[in-house]
């Protein structure tokens, strides 16, 4: 009886932890398919975030050429028209000068209109020339100060990172023109060596946000921030507080994909 009862209880122990295994197992195995299902999923939402993106830039570069080449060649041939105009004909100087003066106004605007839907400076001047001027335009259109300090040759980035960082430059920017009531703008480029990695921060004195504020954690401007770092596989963090100013932390890989 004795023996019995002891196979038995060894037969139980061997059948529990049988069942243990295999449910142990079943977990892993599970558990395996859940981390394969995410990074597919994560995967598949990074190439939607990218061809979302590359697609808005295509699509932005056709219109600044049809903007350029169809209107501007209208405007251009109307110049032309209104110098050839003769003195003995019956419009006056005045009004000459008055027609001549909005052909360039229109034409000025067609330029400005152009080059802020495709930055053709990036490719002419690189992006740290192109954010320099940048920055010295909204300074001298808002009045707020506005200190640029960079460390990295930007030149050694590829069009896609280069263009990715100019048009988050611009949203940061436009957001704290609309509603910041900033004086004065800080931006740090640096190059972190040891992660391999630049990092570039954004700083305002602004009104600041409250980040606790839903509405505003899922508001445009942010979202387009956070898909375009997404794109390059890189991390972004905002701070603010009410009275407080703003900052947008941003941390770019130095790999293969956004290097030259």
């Amino acid at each position: 009886m004795y023996y019995g009862i002891l196979f038995s209880m060894l037969s139980f122990a061997i059948i529990a932890g049988g069942s243990i295994l295999v449910f142990v197992l079943y977990q892993k195995r599970l558990l395996k398919k859940q981390e394969e299902f995410y990074l597919l999923d994560a995967r598949y939402k990074k190439d939607l975030i990218i061809n979302t993106i590359q697609s808005a830039e295509v699509e932005r570069m056709r219109i600044a050429k049809d903007i350029h080449d169809e209107i501007g060649s209208i405007f251009s041939s109307l110049s032309l028209a209104v110098n050839q105009i003769k003195k003995e004909d019956h419009l006056s100087k005045e009004q000459v000068q008055i027609s001549k003066s909005l052909i360039q106004t229109g034409i000025n605007s067609i330029r400005r209109i152009s080059h802020a839907i495709v930055p053709f400076e990036l490719e002419l001047l690189g992006l740290q020339q192109t954010l320099d001027n940048h920055f010295n335009s909204i300074s001298s259109l808002s009045g707020i100060t506005i200190n640029f300090e960079n460390e990295y040759k930007l030149d050694l980035l590829n069009n896609d990172t280069a263009l990715a960082i100019y048009r988050i430059m611009q949203e940061l920017l436009s957001n704290c023109i609309k509603y910041a009531q900033a004086k004065k703008i800080t931006v740090w480029i640096k190059h972190n060596k040891d992660k391999k990695c630049l990092n570039i921060t954004y700083r305002d004195d602004g009104i600041g946000l409250d980040m606790k504020n839903k509405n505003l954690q899922k508001g445009i401007g942010l979202k387009n921030i956070e898909s375009r770092i997404i794109a390059l596989e890189g991390a972004v963090n905002f701070n603010s507080e009410p009275a407080k100013g703003f900052e947008c932390e941003l941390m770019i890989p130095l790999n293969k994909n956004n290097i030259k």
